[in-house]
């Protein structure tokens, strides 16, 4: 029972909050002007290419889960991060290049801070 809801969580985890390119893309209204445009269309073409690495994120989250315990759920986050801020910039850019509508939330990068150097 335990070790289910281990593998349940981190399933969960694994699983990412960003959709994918290409489901991203395909939710986007044709209806807009930009949707046909040359880079709209150049854009979805790339976003059906992206490789989403699924099978590694998940043997990562597994083995981690069963291996670590809880202690694994950090790990497998921490694993996925990556590839959840790749998926997250592109459809960031399908929304630029493809969307009138302003920036949903969801897709706002935050700028990074700089820390001053200390001498």
């Amino acid at each position: 029972m335990r070790k289910s809801i281990l593998v349940g969580l981190v399933g969960l985890v694994v699983a990412g909050c960003t959709s994918t390119p290409d489901k991203y893309a395909a939710s986007l209204p044709q209806d807009d002007p930009k949707y046909n445009s040359q880079e709209c269309r150049e854009i979805r073409l790339k976003a059906l290419e992206f490789d989403n690495k699924v099978g590694s994120r998940v043997a990562i989250g597994l083995g981690a889960g069963l291996l670590l315990g809880p202690f694994g759920i950090p790990i497998a986050a921490a694993a996925d991060a990556e590839r959840e801020d790749a998926r997250k910039l592109f459809a960031r850019e399908i929304h630029m290049r493809c969307s009138s509508k302003p920036l949903p939330k969801h897709l706002e990068v935050k700028p990074v801070k700089k820390t001053a150097k200390r001498a």
